[in-house]
């Protein structure tokens, strides 16, 4: 029989801590080594109840149809419901749970909508991007599947803070780029350039200006329920991050010359962006 007791911890993503709490310690041990790097000791903001449930039998399973989970928002209440879980959260009052079997995905995809809600209203953004940093700052690549995020990651190998969920938030007049523990390391730098990629049988660099880059970004933002006051929200958001960052549409091959070529400390000349 599986041991319980009441397991508390409390993780920080830009700023933001949240507590989960989960009386199955077997689930906690799924968590920790991944969370350990960000746990945190200050004042929650958030906290989310995990209850850990059996598996449904085939058969019950096997009726779901559609995408792993539906996430909807009414209300200040955001709602996950998959074929072996569901839960809900008070945005306002920031507290939620979620009832799932033994694995951390339906968790993390909750966690993710949660916060990309959160950060939106304070000024950030999720994005389905890589990211890795060196001495000059936190370069962002992004793109549709297959665009090359993944790749761009692994070409490099080190300074990666993630491949896949990128977390940009104001900081002074630039920007901070940061991970989140279910899909990165805790590493941190000032925003330095944006990259749509593009996979080519050469390696290049096109500026882009302010309108296509917002353009080109929109489809890569993670949104809690992508809500007209959502969008709008982002597009204020980008308009102003793609006006002081640099923005480039990269053409590369699958090979780690990128990295060296990479247009670094290059300022190009903002333009505002009208929406």
């Amino acid at each position: 029989m599986r041991r319980e007791r009441q397991v508390l911890g409390a993780f920080d993503v830009a700023g933001i801590t949240c507590r989960i709490e989960c009386r199955d310690e077997t689930f906690r041990d799924l968590l920790s080594p991944r969370y350990a790097d960000f746990a945190s000791d200050a004042v929650p903001q958030l906290s989310l109840r995990v209850e850990v449930t059996e598996p449904p039998p085939d058969e019950v399973a096997a009726r779901w149809s559609g995408p792993f989970a539906r996430i909807a928002g009414a209300n200040g209440i955001l709602a996950i419901e998959g074929a072996s879980f569901k839960g809900a959260f008070d945005e306002r009052a920031g507290r939620g749970w979620i009832a799932q079997p033994l694995d951390p995905s339906p968790l993390e995809t909750f966690l993710t909508a949660i916060y990309a809600g959160r950060l939106l209203k304070e000024g950030g953004c999720f994005l389905h991007a890589a990211a890795l940093v060196d001495g000059s700052g936190a370069y962002v690549f992004y793109g549709p599947s297959e665009s090359g995020k993944t790749t761009v990651a692994e070409l490099v190998g080190e300074g990666v803070i993630t491949d896949e969920i990128t977390v940009i938030r104001r900081e002074g007049a630039g920007y901070r780029v940061s991970g989140v523990p279910w899909r990165g390391q805790r590493l941190s730098a000032p925003l330095a350039g944006l990259f749509r990629l593009r996979k080519a049988g050469e390696t290049s660099f096109a500026p882009l200006a302010p309108v296509e880059a917002l353009r080109q970004l929109l489809p890569s933002v993670f949104f809690s329920s992508a809500n007209w006051a959502e969008v709008a929200r982002f597009l204020e958001i980008g308009g102003e991050l793609v006006t002081r960052v640099p923005c480039y549409e990269m053409h590369f091959t699958p090979d780690r010359s990128f990295w060296a070529a990479l247009p670094r400390g290059r300022k190009e000349r903002p333009h505002a962006v009208a929406l």
